[in-house]
């Protein structure tokens, strides 16, 4: 299985996502790709990297893995975690490393 890189997301910034739930899907807006910096000697197999995503209020994700229909390849399995809300909107990050 191929690893995925920070470039494989970024057509899909600013588009929306389906996220595979029940008892329905619901959409997140892909907000950004932020990288970090690599670890030295060729640690590590890839560039680190996150995925922030967006949603209404009304859009509560638990810390879990989700399908999320991307549009290229997919489903992907990705795991998010919440962070804290923001005052109209709700944000989720995936780390890849």
């Amino acid at each position: 299985m191929r690893l995925m890189t920070p470039e494989d997301f970024l057509p899909w910034v600013g588009k929306t996502v389906k996220v595979n739930t029940l008892p329905e899907a619901v959409e997140v807006r892909l907000d950004r790709v932020e990288t970090s910096p690599r670890l030295p000697d060729g640690l590590d197999f890839r560039q680190p990297f996150s995925l922030f995503f967006e949603a209404p209020l009304s859009v509560v994700l638990l810390d879990l893995a989700y399908e999320f229909d991307c549009g290229r390849g997919g489903p992907h399995s990705i795991f998010i975690s919440q962070c804290p809300p923001l005052r109209d909107r709700r944000v989720y990050q995936a780390v890849f490393n």
